[in-house]
């Protein structure tokens, strides 16, 4: 595994990880059982989880972007995106 996608793993969960933490949240909010301030405190996490996701969604996008549009001949370039965002 290169360094680079090291990094990326470790800074934060894979796109993967953030739905399933998002599926066991929606299980957990289904629950009728869940009491009120249980599920307020679940829909606050998934907000963020939803968010997280949308994020690395949007910087695999852009990264995909620029491996096909620079000039025909696929390139990666290290984009550092979590700097800009904060």
């Amino acid at each position: 595994m290169s360094t680079q996608k090291k990094k990326a793993t470790h800074d934060r969960p894979a796109i993967e990880s953030t739905m399933k933490s998002i599926e066991t949240l929606l299980e957990k909010l289904d629950n009728s059982d869940t009491p009120l301030d249980q599920s307020l405190l679940a829909f606050e996490e998934g907000i963020q989880l939803i968010r997280m996701a949308q994020k690395q969604l949007s910087e695999a996008e852009q990264k995909v972007q620029l491996l096909v549009e620079q000039d025909g001949a696929p390139t990666s370039t290290d984009m550092n995106l979590d700097e800009s965002a904060e």
